[in-house]
């Protein structure tokens, strides 16, 4: 190889391509991977916590707030206080599927519907939910359609919050200040 063209192989190695050019720009990750993955293992903690067998309306299943422990670990930590704060005080909580199973409504199954991108680097899963239901002496599935609100607590993707039947718009998000590692600004 003669020195021009080891000079011209050195030029093009070394000048900067138009991916390099705009290197600031982070690519965006896969929605799939981390934040819908989070909510699909969630509920399948909660799903495998379930009490099993027969239901019957007006019995209370078994069911307890450390039998879904693996689902609560997927929580972001203020969440997770929230819950605790609100078990204490007898108050519901969208994600307190031990209180709908101690009311004979189990999570049987689950659907992956949607994911988008939110305000503040959120992520909104949506997802279909079916609970065998006691009313129906637990033969029939009741079909429920839940927004999960997520983002990254600790580096993590975590689940912040549920909402059954209703949807997560960006002021009902800035609500949740502090639930969240914030994304970085720019210039900072």
């Amino acid at each position: 190889m003669t020195t021009s063209a080891l000079l011209v192989a050195f030029a093009l190695t070394a000048s900067p391509t138009p991916a390099a050019v705009g290197a600031e720009r982070t690519p965006r990750e896969n929605l799939l991977q981390g934040p819908a993955r989070v909510v699909l293992r969630f509920l399948d903690a909660v799903r495998l916590a379930g009490p099993r067998g027969q239901l019957r309306a007006g019995a209370a299943a078994p069911a307890r707030a450390d039998q879904y422990a693996a689902a609560t670990r997927l929580t972001a930590p203020r969440t997770r206080e929230e819950l605790l704060r609100r078990e204490a005080a007898g108050e519901p909580h969208p994600l307190a599927f031990w209180r709908e199973a101690a009311r004979a409504r189990v999570l049987e199954s689950f659907q992956l519907l949607a994911v988008r991108r939110g305000p503040r680097a959120t992520v909104i899963v949506t997802v279909e939910e079916r609970h065998l239901d006691a009313a129906t002496g637990g033969k029939r599935l009741s079909r429920s359609v839940s927004e999960y609100l997520v983002a990254r607590a600790g580096g993590e993707w975590r689940v912040i919050d549920r909402r059954e039947g209703g949807a997560f718009d960006a002021q009902a998000i800035a609500g949740y200040e502090g639930y969240w590692d914030e994304p970085a600004v720019a210039g900072r």
